[in-house]
């Protein structure tokens, strides 16, 4: 039996098949879980082995039959082969990845998706120092120059204004905000999001304050007065239902009374 076994033609695009990495890898994780399977109940282990003892047995037969058939075609066989070596050639020559294990394929992948994302990030970096100097050079000329001393004034009234209506509480702590005089682009953005921000402060701050403030003495006067309201229109409304009722009841005699006519 070992020496017809040794007679069958040797198929060379198969080793090399099952030598590359990815195949490798799958038929590693294929034969794990074959046994992980196969040894998780009995009676799957039972029906796996009689399965594969029943394979064995029939490669066996089969072999006295097969070996002098393959004998025969063995040329054809090895055209084939060498066909399909060739053929792997040329794969692995175009497509170098499918040499390269799959642990190296994943590095490769994240270094060039990391190398993507530096470009993407540098791109608009330098998008964002190009726009911001632009528009500094435009806030340069006179034109520009007479934009932020505008904007400047109306700041100091818009905090005035906000400083009478909204006064600062106790628990306000002040805030000094040094605006950047040489970069005037900077100093407009630091200038609005002080005002707005004091704005939104202030007008919290004060909100909470005035309902903190309230008295439950006040709370309940203005329940009570709401109350008496209520029953004032309910009074009201029963004063007005009266003369219309009385209407129709004196209207049912006066209709009797021309009927009967």
């Amino acid at each position: 039996m070992a020496t017809e076994v040794a007679q069958l033609p040797h198929l060379k695009v198969v080793d090399r098949v099952m030598e590359l990495p990815i195949v490798e890898l799958a038929v590693v994780k294929s034969a794990e879980t074959y046994s992980r399977v196969k040894s998780s109940y009995q009676l799957m282990n039972w029906a796996l082995s009689t399965a594969e003892f029943s394979l064995s047995t029939a490669t066996r037969q089969a072999m006295p039959i097969a070996v002098p058939i393959a004998k025969r075609l063995e040329t054809p066989i090895n055209f084939v082969d060498n066909t399909l070596c060739l053929g792997l050639d040329k794969i692995e020559e175009k497509v170098p990845l499918v040499k390269e294990k799959p642990a190296q394929i994943l590095e490769k992948a994240v270094s060039r998706i990391s190398h993507v994302n530096d470009l993407i990030l540098e791109q608009a970096t330098n998008l964002r120092d190009i726009s911001w100097n632009t528009a500094n050079q435009i806030l340069d000329t006179r034109y520009g120059s007479v934009a932020v001393r505008g904007i400047d004034n109306t700041a100091v009234v818009v905090d005035k204004l906000i400083d009478r209506y909204f006064p600062a509480t106790e628990e306000e702590k002040p805030i000094d905000i040094n605006t950047a005089e040489e970069d005037k682009l900077l100093h407009t953005l630091q200038t609005v999001g002080h005002l707005s921000n004091k704005a939104a402060r202030r007008v919290y701050l004060n909100i909470i304050n005035h309902l903190s403030t309230i008295k439950k003495d006040g709370l309940s006067s203005y329940v009570s007065s709401l109350v008496e309201f209520l029953r004032l229109t309910k009074y009201l409304h029963t004063v007005n239902e009266k003369p219309q009722a009385n209407g129709e009841v004196n209207q049912e005699p006066h209709d009797e009374k021309e009927k009967s006519e």
